[in-house]
């Protein structure tokens, strides 16, 4: 690559891509948790789409939100949300927004069973 082919200015630099992944499955409706939600440090990276619990279990994460899980004993089993942007909890906990109403594409979701649907009373699943 010649230097005169960006005037002396740098050039495009690396190209990096990114995959975007649209879980709504109409705009309509839809409705965020006010406020948001405290996602509990030390889950990874949790995927746009991810169903969301709470802990409501006395002790130092009580509030956090976690990856719902029907199988989890401290609140989180009971799905709360779903996740509108990735986000990594690998550092700290991390303040992140979430859907509690719209019309979703159940394929895309990550976490989805009954008793979640039955729990997103808001949530419409297609």
């Amino acid at each position: 690559m010649m230097q005169s082919q960006y005037n002396g200015a740098p050039g495009p630099g690396q190209v990096i891509t990114q995959e975007f992944t649209e879980v709504l499955a109409s705009t309509d409706l839809q409705a965020k948790l006010p406020g948001g939600i405290l996602l509990k440090q030390g889950q990874g990276i949790l995927k746009k789409g991810t169903i969301i619990g709470k802990i409501t279990a006395a002790g130092a994460d009580k509030d956090k939100a976690v990856a719902y899980s029907s199988a989890a004993t401290n609140g989180s089993e009971v799905a709360l949300c779903i996740l509108d942007n990735d986000h990594d909890t690998t550092p700290s906990d991390i303040g992140a927004s979430a859907w509690i109403a719209g019309i979703f594409d159940s394929s895309k979701l990550t976490g989805l069973d009954a008793a979640a649907k039955t729990a997103l009373k808001l949530c419409y699943f297609v």
